[in-house]
């Protein structure tokens, strides 16, 4: 956002008198959204990877445990089913972001 507020459109909109919440709101936070939403579309199923590590870490019983443990003693089926799972649930997540741009920028609906 600070290297936004930075750029010479947002310096432009200022030296016109546009208000500076009008300046933020529709000018600096529009740009800076599609970067955030790209992010935030591969923290959902970063967050089922990481559920492995912590709940193996602190013994804690949940689906992150589990896979684990069907990858240490071999449970195909399983281990599996959990792969698919995160692939689908990347999918889903990064087609969430796809209609999120279109509604965050009008720029880059398909026509």
């Amino acid at each position: 956002m600070l290297e936004v507020l930075n750029a010479d459109y947002i310096r432009y909109a200022r030296a016109k008198g546009v208000p500076e919440r009008v300046v933020i709101r529709k000018h600096a936070f529009r740009n800076t959204l599609l970067p955030l939403i790209s992010y935030s579309s591969y923290l959902l199923p970063a967050l089922f990877g990481g559920s492995m590590i912590t709940e193996t870490l602190f013994q804690i019983p949940g689906v992150g445990y589990i896979a684990y443990q069907a990858v240490t003693q071999g449970d195909i089926p399983f281990a599996m089913f959990y792969l698919v799972f995160l692939l689908i649930l990347t999918q889903v997540s990064l087609l969430a972001a796809d209609i999120l741009y279109a509604a965050a920028d009008p720029r880059v609906r398909i026509r």
